[in-house]
């Protein structure tokens, strides 16, 4: 087991001026270059992808009952609990394409993991479609949902296959091509599945088969794509051919038995729902995660390169630098979270309306997805800086001991007090995940978030608050959100200022802001 570095015992006050400061400082900046590239094209793809996912749940749940919304987002969850588990085995991809120099090394890896991948897919996809029967009996909703999970339990190898090649995407930094397949293509042929099922069809199962449909021919372009660009073409036979397959296996397979604990702790709350709930608060509490992954946008766009970034640090032995690096991101993560948390916490009502008034009778639940997001953000990139210092299996240990935790809390609480009581299962759950994610890595590897940098978006969201009120109480309807956002954010970004940044900060936001202003000048 790794244990805690000397050199990483520093003042968190002093972290962003180590000792062997040139040379950290050189990484760095390199470090920061490369994340910058990843969120200026990634963030207004991801703000894209996540308007149109908002867009295709709205015409679901303003074409269909509340409760038929709830049935199919509970039959694609169960569906996805498996895939995710199946997608453990993906991180090999991102953990050794980008150190891999040999092109018949790089194809083998990509091959393997693709076949791998699929094959765990399909024997997955074949056991729910079996098991289905079984599992409309217990939730009790009737034919329709039967239906709609066979036709996601065939789909399944197709919504693996997706989201295999835009990780080789990530591997090999081709951001532009990663934000056309995963955040622009995808989510444009789910919405106009989406519309043709509403409007055309009337029929939310083929909805359901509308969507997995898509998810493979997408894959197919991206993959396409992929071996033109890089010449990445299937092989397995070369000298390296086991030794390259045993490594990945030995480093994704605890990522697979992890995958089980985190996809749990994710989506696990589906099954409770499907045993103790109705299809309405399946709709409701899918929504209400939906809504919550806002507040998750600026640790999506940081996070879209760290993973590379971060294993290309760790491998040559480059601590200080990786360390500052976490610093620096947490910060603007936090940041950025801070300043859409508080506009949809307090114009909640108006937000639920948008996908009809059986959403907003549950408004007063939003809150408790928000803030679960919002602390899962303030952790920053822990998740994939235990996976990128090879610390997978300290990663599995954590995840499978908070799984076992929440089955004991989330079980008797939904049982007893429904869906408020499961909404607080999924706000403990990444509490105790997040939390104890850092505390191991501060004690593997000397990495940890926190500074006193992080108090001041905290402090900042004081006045945006007050301005978001306030315009809520002058105002009403929509006005009163667009107002009230706006002119909160003005105020934050003022109070942010006053209280300062730190060099290290500013250098990034600076980047950020190049990068931008030579994008939209092209």
């Amino acid at each position: 087991m790794l244990t805690l570095r000397r050199d990483s015992l520093v003042p968190i006050d002093s972290a962003d001026s180590p000792p062997d400061a040139p040379d950290a400082d050189r990484r760095l900046e390199d470090a920061l270059e490369r994340v910058a590239h990843g969120a200026v094209v990634s963030v207004p793809s991801i703000v894209l992808e996540r308007g149109l996912r908002l867009a295709f749940t709205a015409v679901l749940t303003n074409s269909f009952a509340a409760s038929t919304y709830g049935l199919f987002a509970l039959a694609r969850r169960l569906q996805r609990y498996l895939a995710h588990v199946t997608l453990g085995f993906r991180n090999g991809l991102s953990r050794f394409l980008p150190t891999t120099d040999v092109d018949a090394d790089r194809d083998v890896i990509a091959t393997f993991a693709s076949l791998l991948l699929l094959a765990v897919a399909t024997l997955f996809g074949g056991a729910l479609y079996l098991a289905t029967p079984a599992i409309a009996d217990i939730a009790a909703e009737g034919p329709l949902f039967e239906h709609l999970l066979r036709v996601f339990a065939v789909g399944l190898p197709a919504s693996v296959w997706l989201f295999t090649v835009t990780e080789m995407l990530r591997a090999f930094e081709e951001v532009g091509p990663l934000n056309l397949t995963l955040r622009l293509g995808f989510p444009l042929a789910q919405l106009a599945v989406g519309l043709a099922g509403a409007f055309v069809f009337r029929d939310v199962v083929v909805v359901a088969a509308g969507v997995w449909v898509a998810m493979g021919l997408v894959g197919i372009v991206a993959i396409w794509w992929l071996s033109r660009s890089r010449g990445l073409s299937p092989r397995l036979r070369t000298p390296n051919t086991a030794r390259l397959c045993r490594r990945y296996v030995d480093f994704s397979t605890p990522m697979f038995f992890g995958g089980i604990a985190i996809t749990t702790q994710r989506l696990g709350f589906y099954p409770l729902i499907a045993v103790y709930l109705s299809g309405t608060a399946s709709g409701v509490f899918a929504v209400g995660v939906l809504l919550g992954e806002l507040v998750r946008l600026p640790l999506l766009g940081i996070n879209q390169f760290i993973p590379p970034v971060a294993a290309a640090l760790y491998e040559e032995g480059h601590h200080t630098a990786l360390r500052r690096l976490y610093h620096v991101t947490s910060r603007l993560v936090l940041v950025g979270a801070t300043a859409l948390t508080v506009p949809v916490v307090v114009y909640r009502h108006s937000i639920m309306a948008i996908f009809g008034p059986t959403f907003v009778t549950y408004a007063p639940l939003l809150p408790g997805f928000i803030l679960a997001q919002y602390v899962a953000s303030a952790a920053g990139s822990v998740g994939i800086l235990l996976m990128m210092t090879d610390n997978q299996r300290a990663l599995l240990v954590v995840n499978t001991a908070i799984t076992v935790v929440l089955a004991l809390v989330a079980i008797p609480l939904t049982a007893t007090f429904g869906l408020p009581g499961l909404v607080a299962s999924y706000l403990l759950m990444l509490t105790l995940n997040n939390g104890f994610e850092v505390l191991v890595l501060y004690y593997l590897e000397g990495l940890q978030p926190v500074t006193r940098g992080h108090a001041k978006p905290l402090v900042a969201a004081i006045p945006l608050a007050l301005v978001a009120l306030g315009s809520k109480a002058l105002f009403t309807g929509y006005v009163a959100v667009a107002v009230g956002t706006i002119a909160g954010l003005a105020a934050y970004a003022v109070a942010i200022r006053l209280l300062g940044t730190a060099p290290v900060e500013r250098q990034l936001v600076a980047t950020l802001v190049s990068r931008y202003r030579d994008a939209a000048g092209r």
